[in-house]
């Protein structure tokens, strides 16, 4: 038996306590081996009584330092092997291939951690127990992050990279016969999709009819996702938006606006940066639940109303449709001489159809002479990137050139902005000409593509007009023929006309040669004119309806004479942003689609939406709500609002009553709150809230109107999103509100300036509205990540970082779905390191040089000992970067603080002699330079700048050693302007005292002496200031007593050094 009074075999290996050391040697049960040593023993054994506290032997030293150090030992070692394994994994193929973030970090990691395990195995146990006690957080998280590897969970970045790798290896295998019709059926059912999702679509689930997320399916349809269902990943945009600074162009010249100096102006825009993360979305067919009404379709199976649709096909045609004779193996043809479609005569109403909508994409693709420009310039004939192009020094408006084209901007270099260096998508500094294109650029997630001396831009010909050189980039006859009948195949499937007739038994051998770029080119071609066509068909059938009186459902019609009469239709339904993308609107035969791919204005601007919906009949409020759409003013009255809104009572709403006040009514705890505002100043007018929960929003809406006298006139619904206007405008009134009362209450502190507190340069955080102490607070401890809020972490996730959900019992866990951060309600994190090799990092650190004079003050009013690096700025007008003093005095150079940007500022370390200050300084900013300092490696010509005891002297970055160069940083303007008035009385004294001079207690007490009258409150005063005088330091006192100088003959520099 052991002294721990547990037993253990050596033979068999059994192990236990006194209990099961019984129960093995009397072969008995735990409980019946208790019950025998308590019988043996004479202790009182009750199998009911509650058990007692456990006795838990206590961990030596030793052993928890021998558990810590085997702990920390077997995680570097499987982080070693892991970076191993990365460094041959994801090691570059080509010297131009972008290095993956893994293979970086294998490199940059792999000898530490070598070292690391060195000293855990060699070192002295004191030095081991030191760092293991130190870093213990840092291997617990390496520890997760290396579990959720194991995991095999790809950033989102990755899933992108596989899933785009898997469209192009689609692409390329699809162009054979069957697969090319059955991705052609797709695409029709899914024309608004882009070809990358109908590709996806087609690829995991051809047969798909309607996709939609969980969510979605669940809140919208009332459906669930069936269980063991796989989802469909598409490729979703989550783009977010950045302000930049531009400069102010003239509407009518596009040039720059200069201000009265002479400088460009610059304003301030928000940009939307596109970025895409893969979703998962699920088809009809894996759902159940509420049954869903089919899309209206005037057209299914032949051709009905065949003379309508086809007058419909003219009417959307650019050209002249005409029948005509000709041979049996020609359906038609389309004439670019004649600007005219010939359509066989005689034949099927399918083939009739189909031949038509082939040629009219024929007219609309490949007319090269319907190209008409208002104004055909001329151009300088280009290669970029080995596409054929044409520049212009000037900006090309982008509004005037035709369907097609596209058009870039070239950054020009900071030295030479002549010099384009860069293709971006609109350049506004530095403007170094425009391109047009014929092929789209891919542009990366940077947003703009290198130009290089081996690949880029090639002046390769002379001038050219564009009409002509878009005449000389026509497509070859196969490929013109292969997106023509693509575009007829799918718009026939759209609307259920079989072609059978169709074949593509071409496509393979048009494709072979083929690089992937042309055929995806071809494929967004087809996908955008089969939209475009689809949508002009549907709004020219309808018209052409409404014109010849032509009711398609009058038999349906006749059996319900009887029914008493109901108000005439038709009736419009405006079909919102998330009714666009459910695609779906409610079943009602007669019902026509209006569906246009971008937002349009209605009703005066109160309503942008992608078109509408047209119904014979009125739709229920259930559907209304159902299907996320809006009805039309005139569908709308006020003696049906509480009908309308039986299935809306518990929803948000915005209203216009009266046409001159908005109602923003929304649900809360104890019923409704309302608020009111003024349609032309946006001004809050009015608010308030109706204690009542079980008041439907109908009755609380006309509650409101007849508090407020209003409504009697017209009730409109206004879009939602005006909501966050309105409240802004409100906002930005009632702030300029408290600003006038504060000055009418304290009109001499609004002629104050305003006292900002001035700091050194700081780390700069990914979210700036939390610190570590909150995350602290917030119960996570980990120093390894950063804390963000929930709007910044879309952002970031959004970026491509990857995003940590955190946890109040001090653990994280991975965000791998936009769900999961809406649906937490905590703090989110972002690793450290991840944090400072991303380019949101670099961004912050560079908004730094765009506060020179603030981050300058602050070095200077610093209280502590600090330095500030300053390097020669882009421009370098003086032409002084590199070079030493010398150079400087022979050319009779003085440095200039104007030639020069104001780089990094931090405290000087307080342990570093005085002397070594500025060795130490280069040293650092040579070999180990701050994560948070990303310019050039200090450098000749560098100015270090010095603060220390109040002090400040700069010191010139010579070829050996530092040189101080007095005289770089402005004098102190308030100084300056005591120098200057003091001088005129010659009384310099170098001393800001130009306030009223405050009487000491012995002066006062004299002129009470000599007659003069004094003020007992001024006698006060200086008591009380003589007593502070007392309690301060010699110090204080020393540096607040003015210097003792001959004011007659002082000069004015020695003044000015004082300071």
């Amino acid at each position: 038996m052991k002294l721990d009074r547990r037993f253990h075999c050596f033979g068999c290996g059994a192990d236990g306590d006194v209990i099961d050391f019984a129960a093995r040697l009397y072969h008995l049960s735990p409980k019946e081996a208790a019950e025998k040593l308590a019988h043996d023993f004479g202790l009182i054994y009750d199998s009911q009584a509650p058990p007692g506290k456990n006795y838990v032997r206590q961990k030596s030293e030793a052993q928890k330092f021998k558990e810590e150090h085997r702990h920390c030992l077997r995680v570097l070692a499987d982080y070693y092997h892991l970076l191993k394994r990365w460094e041959t994994i994801y090691s570059p193929k080509t010297p131009d291939e972008e290095l993956n973030p893994r293979f970086i970090e294998a490199i940059q990691k792999k000898t530490y951690v070598e070292y690391l395990l060195d000293f855990l195995l060699y070192e002295s146990a004191e030095e081991q127990k030191a760092w293991i006690a130190e870093n213990t957080a840092k291997i617990t998280h390496l520890e997760r992050r290396m579990k959720k590897m194991a995991e095999n969970k790809p950033t989102n970045r990755e899933r992108l990279r596989e899933i785009t790798d898997g469209i192009e290896q689609g692409i390329k295998e699809l162009f054979e016969s069957e697969k090319y019709m059955r991705y052609l059926s797709v695409m029709s059912r899914f024309h608004r999709y882009s070809v990358n999702n109908t590709m996806l679509i087609y690829m995991q689930k051809p047969d798909a009819t309607l996709v939609a997320g969980y969510n979605k399916w669940k809140n919208q349809f009332e459906r669930h996702v069936k269980k063991g269902e796989h989802g469909i990943t598409i490729i979703a945009p989550t783009p977010y938006k950045k302000k930049i600074e531009e400069q102010k162009l003239d509407p009518d010249t596009h040039a720059p606006i200069l201000d009265k100096d002479g400088k460009i102006v610059t304003e301030e825009k928000e940009i939307e940066i596109p970025m895409f993360r893969p979703v998962k979305v699920f088809d009809v067919s894996q759902t159940d639940g509420k049954p869903l009404p089919e899309l209206a379709s005037s057209l299914s199976g032949n051709v009905q109303n065949y003379e309508v649709f086809m007058e419909a096909l003219r009417r959307s045609a650019p050209v002249p449709i005409m029948f005509e004779a000709m041979a049996a193996d020609m359906d038609g043809y389309f004439s670019a001489d004649n600007q005219r479609i010939a359509i066989r005569q005689g034949m099927s109403e399918v083939q009739t159809v189909s031949a038509t909508v082939h040629e009219i994409a024929h007219s609309k693709l490949h007319n090269q002479k319907q190209i008409k420009i208002e104004h055909d310039e001329i151009y300088q004939e280009i290669e970029l990137f080995d596409k054929p192009g044409l520049f212009s020094n000037g900006r090309i408006s982008r509004d005037n050139l035709p369907d097609g084209v596209y058009c870039y901007d070239l950054r020009g270099s900071d030295d030479d902005p002549g010099n384009p260096v860069s293709v971006e998508k609109q350049v506004g500094v530095n403007h170094a000409g425009s391109v047009i294109l014929t092929e789209p650029l891919e542009l990366p997630e940077a947003g703009f593509l290198p130009l290089t001396e081996k690949s880029g831009l090639n002046f390769v010909g002379g001038d050219i007009s564009l009409s002509r050189f878009l005449r000389e980039q026509k497509k070859d006859r196969h490929t013109e023929e292969v997106e023509a009948e693509s575009i007829s195949y799918a718009v026939c499937q759209y609307y259920g006309i079989q072609t059978g007739e169709n074949s593509f038994g071409y496509i393979a051998s048009w494709s072979q040669g083929k690089e992937l770029k042309e055929l995806r080119a071809s494929l967004e071609t087809i996908n955008k004119t089969s939209c475009e066509l689809i949508s002009d068909i549907d709004r020219h059938y309808k018209e052409i309806c409404k014109e010849r009186g032509i009711d398609l459902h009058q038999k349906e019609e006749v059996a319900v004479e009887t029914e008493p009469p109901k108000e005439a239709g038709p009736f419009r339904y405006y079909i919102t942003n998330e009714a666009a993308e459910l695609g779906v609107y409610p079943f009602q035969e007669g019902s026509q689609v209006h569906f246009l791919p971008t937002l349009e204005s209605y009703e005066d601007g109160k309503i942008r939406a992608f078109g509408y919906v047209e119904y014979p009949e009125k739709l229920s409020p259930e559907e209304i709500r159902e299907y996320a759409l809006i009805p039309a003013a005139d569908t709308l009255g006020k003696s049906e609002m509480e009908n309308t809104e039986l299935g809306m009572e518990q929803q948000e709403a915005l209203l216009v009553l009266d046409d001159s006040v908005y109602l923003h009514i929304q649900p809360c705890d104890t019923g409704w709150d309302y608020t009111l505002y003024d349609t032309v100043s946006m001004k809050e007018l009015d608010g308030g809230q109706l204690d009542d929960p079980g008041l439907p929003r109908s009755k609380a809406v006309l509650q409101i109107c007849e508090d407020h006298n209003l409504g009697g006139k017209s009730m409109k619904y206004a879009p939602l999103s005006m909501i966050e206007t309105l409240q802004e405008a409100a906002y930005q009134q009632m702030k300029k509100q408290v600003s006038q009362q504060a000055e009418e209450n304290a009109p001499g502190l609004s002629q104050l300036p305003d006292a900002m507190e001035q700091s050194l340069d700081e780390y700069p955080v990914p979210d700036s509205q939390l610190s570590a102490a909150d995350m602290r607070e917030y119960g996570y401890l980990y120093d390894g990540m950063l804390p963000v809020t929930r709007e910044r972490v879309l952002e970031l996730d959004a970026a491509g970082l990857t995003v940590y959900v955190l946890h109040e019992d001090n653990t994280e866990s991975m965000v791998l779905d936009a769900d999961e951060i809406m649906e937490h309600g905590g703090l989110f994190g972002v690793d450290h390191e991840e944090w400072e090799h991303s380019p949101q990092f670099h961004e912050k650190v560079l908004e730094r040089q765009e506060h020179q004079q603030e981050r300058e003050q602050a070095f200077l009013d610093h209280k502590g000992d600090c330095f500030a690096i300053y390097q020669v700025c882009r421009d370098d007008t003086q032409n002084v970067r590199f070079m030493n003093l010398d150079w400087l005095q022979s050319h009779d150079i003085s440095v200039d603080r104007s030639n020069y940007d104001l780089i990094y500022t931090a405290p000087l370390d307080g342990s570093v002699p005085a002397d070594a200050q500025l060795e130490k300084i280069y040293e650092q900013f040579n070999l180990e330079k701050p994560v948070d300092f990303h310019s050039p490696s200090l450098s000749v010509s560098d100015i270090v700048a010095v603060k220390r005891d109040g002090m400040v002297s700069c010191h010139y970055c010579d070829s050996v050693g530092f040189a101080e160069i007095p005289g770089f940083l402005p004098d102190n303007p308030l100084k300056n302007a005591e120098m200057s008035m003091e001088d005129d009385y010659g009384m310099i004294d170098g001393i800001i005292n130009n306030g009223p001079k405050e009487l000491t207690v012995a002066q006062l007490e004299q002129q009470a002496r000599s007659g003069q009258p004094i003020s007992l409150m001024d006698l006060a005063a200086a008591a009380h200031r003589e007593e502070q005088d007392k309690r301060k330091s010699v110090v204080e006192q020393l540096h607040q007593q003015p210097k003792q100088e001959n004011k007659e003959t002082a000069p004015k520099k020695s003044a000015e050094r004082e300071i």
